[in-house]
């Protein structure tokens, strides 16, 4: 698929998606190979805007395995936002999962599609975004993600993500000894995962542990940037620097 055919097919999937009002309602997790349902349902109850919360967008970034998407999701909930899986919505707008894309037209290819995804997501409000794992490695979109809002970052050790990730179809882990190459990718990435802006361990937590956590730090988080006088207020308004979409 060409870069403009899936820009453009991304936009037509997320223009109702970044126009509705209210929050959309899901009352189960997705599951870890189901494509996330981007619905524009109304939930019962006041409008986003006037419920207490410590942020209204938010990223997750951290290396495969680290629990992404089911944390992300669990803290949507606890923070009446959307849910967006940036790989799932990739596989979507391409009708392939990612294993397939890899495959087929190589990473290369692949990370100019989560640059366009990265792009888009970040003009959502009230949102929980959980990346891929090498989406928070270009600088490009560190960049990008950072000026939008916080970025928390989840860490796990190598044995952890190996246990996590042995039975799922990771092509960057299509190796005979899978766990150096963790550890030889976590080393690689770990200076960029630094840069982001809180950071929690999923190892050996459960999830509604990890989400109370990271929810205590973004108020912390809020409280210092409102002290120092950087609000970060919902919409797009801090893109108009040149991170807008095409």
């Amino acid at each position: 698929m060409a870069l403009s055919q899936f820009s453009e097919r991304l936009g037509l999937t997320l223009e109702p998606f970044e126009s509705v009002g209210r929050v959309s309602q899901r009352s189960q997790a997705p599951s870890d190979d189901a494509p996330i349902r981007l619905d524009c349902s109304i939930m019962t109850g006041p409008s986003p805007s006037l419920i207490e919360r410590p942020v209204s967008w938010v990223a997750l970034a951290g290396f495969m395995g680290t629990g992404k998407s089911r944390i992300g999701w669990e803290l949507s909930r606890a923070l009446a936002l959307h849910f967006v899986d940036t790989d799932k919505l990739i596989a979507r707008v391409a009708g392939r999962p990612v294993p397939e894309l890899f495959a087929q037209e190589g990473e290369a290819r692949f990370r100019a599609f989560e640059r366009e995804v990265v792009r888009r997501v970040v003009r959502l409000d009230y949102a929980v975004v959980s990346l891929g794992g090498g989406a928070f490695v270009a600088p490009e979109n560190r960049q990008t993600l950072l000026a939008r809002g916080p970025v928390v970052v989840l860490w796990a050790s190598p044995e952890t993500i190996l246990k996590r990730t042995q039975h799922t179809d990771r092509p960057l882990l299509k190796t005979e000894q899978p766990l150096e190459r963790i550890r030889g990718l976590m080393a690689e990435r770990e200076g960029a995962y630094r840069e982001g802006t809180i950071h929690v361990s999923s190892d050996g937590r459960a999830s509604s542990e990890v989400v109370d956590e990271i929810v205590g730090k973004l108020w912390h988080w809020q409280q210092d940037e409102a002290e120092d006088g950087h609000e970060h207020t919902p919409g797009i308004t801090q893109l108009q620097g040149g991170h807008e979409a095409d």
